[in-house]
């Protein structure tokens, strides 16, 4: 009430209700309906820890009442006592069997320990015991929201805002529904009654958040969630969009910890889990991945996106019969992503299963006609076999979906090579380099391809400048060497020879190159 009576300044609302809360505590200390309140307040402001101090003076004398043994319940749970708070609420149920409230919380902590099929039986049980209850039909609202079900998600949340129209957690339900549906004016319209109904409802500034992005607007998403979480610390659902905000912003630590962070407040939260180990695997922290990704995936056995992150991670750590295992799944789950297709014959490819890889890369241009990858996965698989012409043919249409990606044009250069047409090489090699002169590696390819074509003295001056990039190509001081030697330019041929063993020191021909330097008047050491 004090946080409603100081509207938008609901922190400061907030300390002055704790303040009165507490010393309501104080001047009874023995009083089982102001600590019930003190409890409350602070588990919706995520302490449970100063809800279960609360409450511990009068937890043995009100051990019959479902109020209190409700409310410790809660606490333990979200401390992760969870075997402490079904043993609590299981005894307090032989007392009082049936007791609505008591199968609510009985649900809660299942859901958090994962349980959530035997969690929503209960709450089904509680609503059908309390017709005046509310919380039930919302947490069955939830549930099918959190799998997708939005239509069996209307009906619960429809009977808990009926039943409580003041009650905001009840109305950030209802927007949360029309958010589901994609009705952003209506979902905000929705989160802004439940903050006018009470101000700290960080739930309603969790749904806001979640309105920005899908506008696009990043910043007013985080300011949101920050808010969010200074009402409610313990709010995991902001945590992770934090967490995920980072993420796509390039923050690697700070998505890290807010997972985390998210994780560690619900366990049981099977993408905040995965998203940690998605963005352990862009930090190369692949067996910390690896443990997040697998027990995400069996909390969520259905996700194809779920495996396909686990394969990325496996196939990172070279274990690639498992992630083939996970990516196939992951294709039998969602057939239609192309996307899934490439990676599945990505992984087949580096197994040497080529004509399964090609099958794969088959169905991924099918099922997505416009993705790059696939056609270019394709060429390069044929290249590997010779098969040249086919590989250009792939190539061709890579190009047309992507003008701009100069790496396609050095890939048809190459081909071309193969193909022994060097003039067709160079002008592809010449395109893509006028287009990205940053592209290190072309100067030495049109060096090659000009030294095939018309001979050394077209080709020395693309060595030479390949021997100017950072880093240098090494066989561009190969070819110098003997450049130099042909023209009778004894020292800079042995200085070009030893550069070259001096870039590749491992150098099959080594010997060979280093009777050249002494034959031409130079030392080797």
């Amino acid at each position: 009430a004090q946080a409603r009576r100081l509207g938008d300044d609901a922190e400061a609302g907030l300390r002055a209700a704790e303040r009165d809360l507490l010393g309501a505590v104080e001047e009874d200390p023995s009083d089982v309906e102001a600590r019930l309140a003190l409890a409350g307040f602070e588990l919706d402001r995520g302490a449970p820890d100063k809800a279960a101090a609360a409450l511990a003076p009068v937890a043995a004398a009100a051990a019959s009442d479902p109020r209190v043994v409700d409310a410790q319940a809660r606490a333990m749970a979200a401390q992760g006592r969870v075997l402490d708070a079904m043993n609590l609420i299981d005894a307090a149920l032989g007392r009082a069997p049936g007791d609505a409230r008591l199968l609510t919380a009985k649900g809660l902590v299942l859901a958090q320990s994962g349980k959530r099929a035997e969690a929503e039986k209960l709450w089904a049980d509680a609503a059908a015991r309390d017709p005046r209850g509310w919380e039930p039909h919302l947490l069955l609202g939830r549930a099918a929201l959190a799998r997708g079900d939005v239509e069996a998600a209307a009906r619960p949340i429809q009977l808990a805002v009926e039943r409580a129209p003041a009650e905001a957690e009840a109305v950030v339900g209802s927007a949360d529904l029309l958010l589901a549906r994609k009705d952003l004016p209506a979902a905000e319209a929705g989160y802004r009654r439940a903050l006018s109904l009470d101000p700290a409802e960080a739930r309603a500034l969790v749904g806001l958040s979640r309105v920005a992005l899908a506008r696009g607007d990043s910043a007013s998403a985080r300011a949101s969630l920050e808010r969010a979480l200074r009402l409610d610390s313990g709010l995991g659902q902001a945590q992770a969009l934090l967490g995920e905000l980072a993420w796509k912003a390039g923050d690697l630590p700070g998505a890290r910890k807010a997972l985390a962070a998210a994780v560690a407040l619900d366990p049981s939260d099977a993408w905040a889990r995965a998203r940690l180990g998605a963005v352990e695997l862009d930090q190369r922290e692949i067996d910390a991945a690896i443990t997040d990704l697998l027990a995400a995936s069996n909390m969520e056995m259905g996700s194809a996106e779920i495996r396909v992150w686990l394969g990325r991670a496996l196939l990172a750590k070279n274990d690639l019969p498992p992630a083939a295992e996970q990516l196939r799944k992951a294709v039998e789950l969602d057939p239609g992503n192309g996307r899934n297709h490439l990676l599945l014959g990505q992984v087949l490819e580096r197994q040497n299963a080529l004509a399964e890889a090609a099958e794969s890369y088959r169905t991924a241009q099918a099922r997505a006609p416009d993705l790059v990858e696939a056609w270019e996965a394709m060429a390069s698989l044929l290249a590997s076999q010779n098969r040249c012409a086919d590989a250009l043919k792939q190539l061709e249409r890579a190009v047309a979906l992507a003008p701009r990606e100069q790496r396609l044009r050095v890939a048809q250069g190459d081909c071309e090579m193969r193909l022994g047409r060097p003039e067709a090489a160079i002008a592809l090699y010449r395109r893509a380099l006028d287009a990205d002169p940053r592209q290190r590696g072309l100067a030495f390819k049109i060096g090659r391809a000009a030294h095939e074509a018309s001979g050394m003295k077209d080709a020395l001056p693309w060595y030479e400048r390949a021997a100017r990039e950072e880093p240098p190509e090494p066989m561009a001081w190969y070819y110098l060497g003997f450049a130099y030697k042909d023209r009778n330019q004894r020292a800079r041929a042995v200085e070009a020879f030893k550069t070259y063993l001096a870039k590749k020191p491992d150098a099959d021909d080594r010997t060979d190159i280093e009777r050249e330097i002494e034959d031409l008047g130079g030392r080797v050491r």
